[in-house]
């Protein structure tokens, strides 16, 4: 053992805390709680009989640690979970990160509250409701919410600009206050009712529309109330198929969870008011944390976002269970009463059966698509002639139009799947002016290999996107590099891919009514001939995915540069917006996107910005929006 983590870890006080492990470059590969930083983290360095396979790989890697000491046991579990989420160590349980799952958004503060599905959760005083496991699940629930409920679902610009009601309100499902004398206080409630129902309390939807209707129908507001009896008959048709009930579990996680290797999977069977309205999976790398433990980190992340149930029920005794429960409660003020359960009997013992049989369904889903993968990846690397399987997989696409906003994107595939948090961006310096795709591709490929030395992250197959003097631009790169870093890329394959091109497209018409197309093409530094990839085969769909992905990465990003251009532009050329009041308007909005979201009142509030300037403003923002929506 390294004396000098001997010597710290004598240092260590008996209170609780987190510890981060560190590698010799410094970065954090675990973070764990304990409730003796001394004990806990002395453990690691003991005997190794007493360790884990997967305990020992960790040891082997760590070079130093850090602790941070809390005052009790529940401020370390909290900070565990903040600090696992900030820097997404190696080693530990992680649930992919929250972008990947839907939300649901309503927006309160605004006059017309409406429901929008978003990515990220933002404090921004909206309600927000999930993040939901299923993006197709949260598409039947909102279809069903709107059959029930006639809320608005325009955009805030049609809201704004429509002549006349749309064909939703004819349908009557919506009540049309973009044009028509809508209540505020009967749109505000139903828009409760609806929220009420997207969390699961179907007993407090149907209670308010009884209510409701029965005080309409005794001031002989006939009209309102055969709304609410149409939102009740909707309801009523929705939900009546979900029949499968549960005795006297009224609010409850099922938390099912099964192991295999490198591999552990969760299941959350979800049951409100005595009914399993929906379920999440989850598939995760479990390399250090297995059963008790693995549930325990798995339980923290999983409700750092979501709502809290009155019980939790779980497949296994976890150490620590009062600490765990404080720490939800802590960071659930709105929830009041929570118990968490080992069943070992009973119909609780039936849903862990059932959640832990779909978790081991999940795990070998998942073994048997892998296996496909790694096929496929050797199929690869025998077709390619590559020096070894090509498990990391970089994909290189330049995007501009005439020179402008000239971007390229750095795709990454590991094991054949996106690994989206390895996605890069790149915005070319050393090119201006007239387009110029070998240039722009030179840069990025050297500046690749410069981030590739210095983390030491470089894919195995690096593909260009393009034909023969693509790869041979990325070659200059490489060969320079090389140069100056011999051993850096001694393991790294390079190729090109050119898309597949009509025989019309090279005035070699064969058939004027059924022009043929060439292959896609796999171009190999210092060969002539190109290997041609038959559509279908393994090859033929890995390439391809992953430099389509990196098409579309590149097109997104350099859509949006492009419209920070143009927004840019439009500032300069209005009348009556000079250097200083542009500054203003960049400080009053947070900068050119919050500009180009605001309102038209929102832009006459600024002082100083005439009327005739802001409508100026708006509509130019309003026509280059919608152009791009309207792009290819």
């Amino acid at each position: 053992m390294n004396p000098v983590l001997k010597e710290k870890i004598t240092r260590l006080p008996r209170e609780p805390g987190c510890y981060l492990m560190k590698d010799a470059k410094g970065r954090i590969i675990y973070v764990g709680k304990a409730k003796s930083l001394k004990s806990r983290v002395g453990s690691y360095f003991g005997a190794k009989g007493n360790l884990t396979v997967k305990t020992v790989a960790l040891v082997e890697e760590i070079y130093d640690f850090d602790v941070m000491i809390t005052q009790t046991e529940v401020d370390s579990l909290l900070l565990e979970r903040t600090l696992i989420k900030h820097h997404k160590p190696k080693f530990n349980i992680l649930l992919r990160d929250d972008k990947e799952y839907p939300y649901l958004r309503i927006s309160v503060n605004e006059e017309w509250p409406r429901i929008e599905k978003v990515r990220r959760r933002k404090e921004d005083g909206a309600v927000y409701l999930g993040p939901f496991g299923s993006a197709r699940q949260l598409k039947i629930l909102l279809d069903a919410t709107y059959r029930i409920f006639p809320l608005i679902r325009c955009s805030r610009h049609e809201f704004e600009t429509v002549k006349r009601p749309c064909n939703y309100y004819h349908m009557k499902m919506c009540l049309g206050p973009c044009k028509l004398p809508v209540d505020k206080g009967l749109y505000r409630s139903m828009m409760d009712d609806a929220v009420s129902f997207l969390d699961g309390k179907n007993k407090d939807v149907v209670r308010n529309l009884k209510d409701k209707m029965g005080a309409a129908a005794a001031a002989e507001n006939y009209e309102h109330a055969a709304v609410l009896r149409d939102q009740l008959q909707a309801f009523e048709a929705v939900t009546e198929k979900q029949s499968v009930v549960l005795g006297d579990i009224e609010d409850a996680d099922v938390i099912g969870y099964a192991h295999k290797e490198l591999r552990a999977a969760f299941h959350v069977l979800m049951i409100r008011e005595r009914l399993l309205v929906g379920a999440d999976a989850f598939l995760i790398r479990a390399p250090v944390e297995e059963g008790a433990e693995a549930l325990n980190s798995f339980l923290l992340q999983f409700y750092d976002a979501r709502t809290v149930p009155a019980e939790i029920i779980l497949p296994m005794a976890i150490e620590g269970v009062d600490a765990l429960k404080d720490a939800l409660l802590a960071s659930h003020p709105e929830v009041t009463k929570l118990s968490i359960l080992e069943p070992q009997r009973g119909p609780r013992m039936d849903l862990i059966a059932m959640a832990e049989k779909n978790a081991r369904h999940t795990l070998e889903e998942e073994e048997r698509t892998g296996e496909r993968r790694r096929a496929e990846l050797e199929i690869l690397k025998d077709k390619l002639k590559l020096r070894r399987i090509p498990r990391r997989m970089e994909c290189v696409d330049i995007s501009n139009i005439q020179g402008t906003a000239i971007v390229a994107s750095d795709v990454c595939f590991v094991d054949g799947k996106p690994a989206k948090d390895l996605y890069r961006h790149y915005v070319i310096r050393e090119i201006s002016g007239a387009p110029d795709d070998f240039g722009s591709i030179r840069e990025v490929v050297r500046r690749r290999l410069e981030r590739g030395e210095r983390e030491q992250d470089l894919p195995d197959l690096l593909i260009i996107d393009g034909g023969r003097g693509q790869l041979s631009a990325a070659m200059d790169a490489l060969k320079e590099f090389g140069a100056a870093h011999p051993l850096a890329v001694v393991d790294m394959d390079l190729v090109s891919l050119a898309k597949s091109r009509s025989e019309k497209d090279r005035r070699k018409i064969i058939s004027a009514d059924a022009p043929t197309r060439t292959f896609e093409r796999v171009f190999f530094p210092g060969e002539e001939l190109p290997l041609p990839l038959a559509t279908g085969t393994p090859e033929y769909r890995l390439l391809t995915q992953i430099r389509d992905e990196a098409h579309r990465f590149a097109i997104t990003h350099h859509r949006k540069r492009r419209g920070n251009i143009a927004h840019a532009s439009a500032l300069e050329e209005i009348p009556g917006i000079g250097p200083a009041l542009r500054i203003k308007l960049m400080e009053a909005f947070g900068g050119l996107d919050g500009l180009r979201k605001a309102s038209l009142d929102e832009l006459k509030a600024v002082k100083g910005l005439r009327e005739a300037a802001a409508v100026a403003l708006f509509s130019q923002f309003r026509s280059a929006a919608e152009a791009e929506d309207s792009a290819p």
